[in-house]
């Protein structure tokens, strides 16, 4: 099973279609939130068209959305999100994931959240910086952000493959089209 793992797309068609062929190839493409809307405090992104992103986004079948602080209720009825999802927990293979923003709840109450709910993996959006390290027995993975990054990090994705018993992450730089980190 591969997974696409993108986040804080804020609006950004461009930076999309620079990810795509990554997402083509995936089982199921999961949104960590900060879909349409680029934030107050964040600089429009190239490519900003937010309407065309809702209509890419909506043609995925196989999906798992969570919303960020940046998403209004418009913008969940666009990309045609019966309701406001604040963290999904997932399994794939023997492996079992807690998909959030990272803002309600926050990195630390997901945290607690994901060992209640027997989770291995915590992704997260929110930061729009990379990461990958491990918090009290839980690996605490973030994307990045494919439109905004954030402290010089690349525009980034994240593919999650799953075997039966084995899983490796690989992070991508959408723009120079490689592999920036794996595990």
């Amino acid at each position: 099973m591969k997974l696409a793992i993108i986040s804080d797309t804020h609006g950004s068609i461009f930076y999309f279609e620079k990810a795509l062929k990554y997402i083509k190839e995936a089982d199921r493409l999961i949104h960590l939130g900060d879909f349409l809307y680029h934030g107050p405090r964040n600089s429009l992104p190239e490519g900003y068209e937010p309407m065309e992103l809702a209509n890419r986004l909506t043609t995925f079948s196989k999906r798992t959305f969570v919303t960020g602080n940046c998403d209004s209720p418009i913008d969940l009825k666009l990309l045609n999100i019966p309701e406001s999802t604040p963290y999904v927990i997932e399994s794939y293979g023997p492996f079992n994931f807690f998909f959030a923003h990272g803002w309600d709840p926050d990195l630390e109450d997901s945290i607690l959240l994901a060992k209640k709910y027997n989770c291995q993996y915590l992704i997260h959006g929110h930061t729009h910086i990379p990461r990958f390290d491990k918090v009290d027995n839980i690996v605490v993975i973030n994307p990045g952000s494919m439109s905004i990054p954030k402290e010089n990090s690349p525009n980034s994705i994240l593919l999650v493959e799953v075997d039966m018993d084995s899983i490796e992450f690989k992070f991508i730089d959408i723009l120079k089209d490689i592999v920036y980190m794996e595990y």
